[in-house]
Formats: C-alpha cells, sequence, structure tokens
C-alpha cells in the first residue's frame, strides 16, 4: 500500500495513477477484511462495537486527510510531499504490527 501511495511521485502520469490504484486498491480489501476479522476475535460478541469504532476512525482520517494535503500544499511542500509523508505513516505502522511487544497484547 505504500509503494501504492508513493508511486505516482516516482512515475508521474497515467501509469503512476494505474499503478497507485492497483497497489492501493487491492491491499485496502485485504486490509479491511483482517480488520474485520481481527475485531472479531479478539472483541467476541463485542465485535460490532469494535468494528464501529474502526469505521468511525476510518471516517476520521477521511476528513483529515484532505485537510493535511491543503495545508502542505499550501505550505509550499506540494502534493508529492504529502504522498510521501502517507507513505512513511503506512511503513511506520507496518513495522510497529511488527513489533514483537504489539503480538504479546490483546484486549478483552
Amino acid at each position: 500500500m505504500a509503494l501504492g501511495v508513493a508511486a505516482p511521485v516516482f512515475f508521474p502520469g497515467i501509469g503512476g495513477i494505474v499503478l497507485a490504484a492497483l497497489c492501493v486498491g487491492g491491499t485496502f480489501v485485504v486490509v479491511t477484511m483482517v480488520g474485520l476479522q481481527e475485531a472479531r476475535t479478539v472483541a467476541g460478541a463485542r465485535a460490532p462495537r469494535l468494528m464501529a469504532a474502526m469505521t468511525a476512525a476510518f471516517a476520521a482520517g477521511q476528513i483529515i486527510g484532505p485537510v493535511a494535503v491543503s495545508f502542505a500544499v499550501g505550505t509550499g511542500g506540494g502534493f508529492s510531499a504529502a504522498l510521501l509523508a502517507a507513505c512513511a505513516v503506512l511503513v511506520a505502522g507496518a513495522l510497529l504490527l511488527l513489533s514483537p511487544a504489539r503480538r504479546s497484547v490483546r484486549v478483552g
């Protein structure tokens, strides 16, 4: 997903957009389904409440993301800087998910 977000920076034009669509769209569906399965595993009977919280967090990101991008573009960072920042956040999130400390913590 991170590579897809950064693709338009390194491959300007329609090729970068198509690559981004494939990488981000293809992984988004998988990430969403795994997240819902994990909610069922972690929360059991309270899974719907956790799924609702996850959906609300996603919605907040959908609101905050464009505002952050417009701020980055307005301060002279440009759209490429915003894409690279998003890529970095995705990589950091993936690294956090791979950390041993995360595997030992269970909620519920």
